[in-house]
């Protein structure tokens, strides 16, 4: 056996390997885990030139996975105007920034602001063109809500990117208009977005190298080594551009790519060279339904009537939402991308959606049997809980938007779904009972790289404001570790390279300033990530 390049000691080493799962010490060579043990058998690995790692107390876990982000967007609309009540305590504030930079930009610059929220900040009211307007007439402005399924533009915005309100509805989005027909700057789902963000990136340029790097500068501090890139723009040079600096030793992490299903079926393909292990192009990504956020997710019953839904949100009344395609539609493209032996994901969030992407699935699995497709449904906000054992059957499994609860675990109880309906939300407790794989994952830009967090209101059921939603669907510490860990690169493919500290794998790994499973839960959220390794290699500290 080779010596170890590097051996960790002196604190706790959790693996999330069943067999072993806590060990002494832990050695690495060449990348990958060399051993994993007593410290009498590691250190006997160890030569002159070993670099010995005392943890001092601290704990050692695999480098944790995020199997739905999006990496290219979060680089861009972190590096527009941060106007997210996150970081803003009031509308005044967001307003400003807005305002402030109209007046010191040129005729002509784009304004574009990041994370308009009337939810957290209830004196913020739905935008369209003519509110904007208010605030510049000479430069377009482009803002976007902090769940970006809708964004609000001015009239010089709409003018800039040559959108006339003769535009024809795209298939997965909608220009709103007025009753006369007349555009009214409001801007729903990706197939309405997309042109007219194009054409803001086309006006404004961007350097998109340095944008990356400094958005896998974010994902590292948090602790993730693993990425499943959820839907990203379809060009080639970008995916060229990330693949050649994954496999540069300035990455720090490592994606699986999944392309969309509607660039799919215009012929733009993305794939960009053969699969490695820090880039491989995974699966095919589809959209059902939309954001509680926005009125779009498919329910059963009709969301509550409320001053937020209506006036904050402008969400009409007594709306069940809607859905981004027909039924049968969504099964032809299932089928299809099923079909090629593609893994499939689709965007499902309220229980209507949910139940009938189940039965897509059903349809095609009954079809065309195939094992160990790992089709996933994401989110999985309002899952019902009568169609999780069948989902199991069907081989199916879930990575969890949990953070719906922490962030706006109130407004959805009191202003948008009702009690009972909020209380069962993300219902991971009744997942694992049913036998479910499930993940956790920040879906950044809409939440940030905060994987602790997420830890937290999967463990606690906690919000913002430490209120209890749904506690029954709470799971234990040691679950929810391995949604963060193994689940994830198990949805990924990955499992047999990362998601655990095991001989032979690669030496993805954390260490942190807590353990994980000894922290009071309330208290998770306050772990830190002191430092980052991606295949034995230090990226942070």
């Amino acid at each position: 056996m080779p010596q170890a390049e590097t051996v960790f000691y002196g604190g706790t080493i959790l693996t999330i390997d069943a067999k072993r799962p806590q060990v002494q010490a832990l050695a690495v060579a060449e990348g990958k885990i060399l051993a994993a043990g007593n410290e009498d058998e590691v250190f006997a690995l160890k030569g002159p030139a070993t670099n010995m790692v005392d943890l001092k107390g601290k704990t050692l876990t695999p480098g944790l996975v995020e199997p739905h982000t999006h990496p290219m967007t979060s680089s861009l609309l972190y590096n527009y105007l941060d106007i997210s009540a996150f970081t803003h305590p009031t509308a005044a504030d967001v307003m400003n920034v807005l305002r402030e930079a109209a007046a010191k930009a040129k005729p002509g610059e784009w304004i574009a602001g990041f994370g308009y929220d009337p939810i957290l900040l209830r004196d913020l009211q739905a935008l369209d063109a003519d509110t904007l307007d208010e605030i510049s007439t000479e430069n377009p402005i482009w803002v976007m809500i902090q769940s970006m399924h809708t964004v609000f533009v001015n009239h010089k915005a709409l003018e800039a990117a040559g959108i006339k309100d003769d535009v024809p509805q795209p298939s997965n989005g909608t220009f709103v208009k007025d009753k006369n027909g007349r555009l009214t700057g409001v801007i729903i789902e990706q197939g309405a977005i997309w042109p007219i963000m194009m054409a803001m990136l086309r006006d404004m340029g961007f350097d998109a190298r340095r944008l990356m790097q400094t958005q896998i500068k974010r994902y590292v501090k948090a602790g993730y080594t693993t990425l499943g890139s959820a839907g990203e723009f379809p060009d080639v040079s970008l995916c060229t551009m990330l693949r050649d600096l994954l496999e540069s030793e300035d990455g720090g992490v490592r994606i699986s790519f999944m392309e969309k299903a509607t660039d799919c079926e215009m012929g733009i393909r993305v794939q960009v060279g053969p699969d490695s292990t820090r880039f491989q192009t995974r699966g095919i990504k589809l959209w059902y339904d939309g954001s509680p956020y926005t009125g779009n997710i498919g329910l059963d019953k009709p969301y509550l009537n409320s001053e937020l839904m209506q006036e904050g949100l402008g969400v009409p009344p007594d709306t069940c939402g809607y859905l981004m395609m027909e039924k049968e539609t969504l099964y032809q493209l299932v089928k299809k991308y099923h079909d090629q032996g593609h893994q499939i994901i689709i965007h499902g969030q309220g229980d209507r959606a949910i139940r009938e992407i189940v039965d897509v699935y059903e349809r095609v699995l009954s079809e065309s049997p195939r094992q160990d497709h790992r089709h996933r449904i994401e989110h999985g906000a309002l899952f019902p809980l009568d169609q999780l054992q069948r989902a199991k059957n069907l081989g199916l499994t879930v990575s969890w938007h949990i953070n719906h609860i922490h962030y706006y675990g109130e407004a959805l109880r009191d202003d948008m779904l009702g009690e009972a309906r909020t209380a069962r939300l993300m219902p991971m407790a009744s997942a694992l009972k049913a036998g479910l794989v499930s993940s956790l994952h920040n879906d950044s830009p809409m939440y940030p790289e905060e994987p602790f967090k997420l830890m937290r209101t999967a463990v606690t059921r906690m919000t913002r404001r430490n209120e209890v939603i749904g506690p029954d669907e709470a799971i234990p510490a040691e679950e929810a570790l391995k949604a963060l860990t193994i689940n994830g690169a198990w949805q990924l493919g990955l499992e047999d390279l990362v998601g655990s500290l095991e001989p032979g794998k690669l030496a993805d790994m954390v260490i942190l300033s807590d353990n994980p499973l000894a922290i009071e839960p309330e208290r998770l959220h306050e772990i830190s990530v002191l430092a980052t390794y991606r295949e034995g290699r230090l990226f942070t500290e």
